[in-house]
């Protein structure tokens, strides 16, 4: 069992609880600032693991909580998830004066993997988030199961619960188009987003809530990451965020 428990607050890094594998790296974002004289401070850090991914008997559990600050956390790199049972639990808090970017990498599948991930994002009714998640199924051959959940509650009120489940069977891939990449990203802001659909890359846009949803299918990760860095730079510029390293 792995736990990590992070709280920011005026954008810095006010608790870091962890045991076992899961870790909070933080980078500077202004390089060369006296950090201690910006009003408008800005975090940025990667969540990093110690294994070389999720192997069967895995439980992994993190607490993100945002108090006053403007930040972004994404995933160090691809996390791999290997033959067996596993589970990822993430619970986000974001207060109304704060922005959270939380950047996960696509999951890589493996052939007999069971993956179960559960993500409870609090918001207060003016917060901004901008979370994605997403996997990679070119490896599994379709031999493997995942339920990945995503709930949002606004002011303690649950307003989206949307979940991927996939299990041994191919043809339930059916919505991704036979594409092998895919990520989901939800959104609390203003942003105008076209749906897209060409040979490699479909995207589409729909909104719940006040809340955006953006369901994405590629071949190609490059053509993928490169339309969400796009969407990300919209959102980091829409909340006056400079965050360099964020990409």
């Amino acid at each position: 069992m792995s736990i990590l428990k992070v709280k920011l607050e005026n954008g810095i890094l006010a608790e870091n609880f962890k045991f076992g594998m899961q870790k909070i790296m933080p980078l500077p974002v202004r390089y060369g600032s006296n950090y201690d004289a910006i009003e408008d401070r800005e975090f940025f850090a990667y969540l990093t693991t110690l294994g070389g991914g999720l192997v069967n008997g895995d439980e992994v559990s993190q607490s993100v909580e945002f108090k006053n600050t403007k930040g972004a956390i994404r995933s160090q790199s691809n996390q791999k998830v290997y033959k067996g049972n596993s589970k990822l639990k993430t619970k986000l808090s974001v207060d109304n004066s704060s922005v959270l970017v939380f950047h996960n990498d696509a999951n890589i599948f493996y052939p007999n993997s069971n993956f179960y991930s559960q993500t409870k994002l609090f918001a207060n009714k003016n917060a901004k988030f901008f979370y994605m998640d997403g996997g990679y199924i070119g490896y599994a051959n379709g031999e493997f199961s995942a339920n990945m959940n995503f709930r949002l509650y606004v002011d303690g009120k649950i307003t989206l619960n949307d979940t991927f489940f996939y299990n041994y069977n191919r043809s339930h891939l059916n919505s991704l188009l036979n594409h092998e990449y895919f990520y989901t990203i939800f959104i609390r802001e203003e942003l105008n987003l076209p749906n897209i659909q060409t040979e490699k890359l479909k995207a589409y846009t729909s909104i719940m809530g006040g809340n955006i949803i953006v369901r994405i299918a590629s071949d190609d990760n490059d053509i993928a990451i490169g339309y969400i860095e796009r969407i990300k730079k919209e959102f980091l510029q829409k909340n006056k965020m400079t965050l360099i390293s964020a990409s």
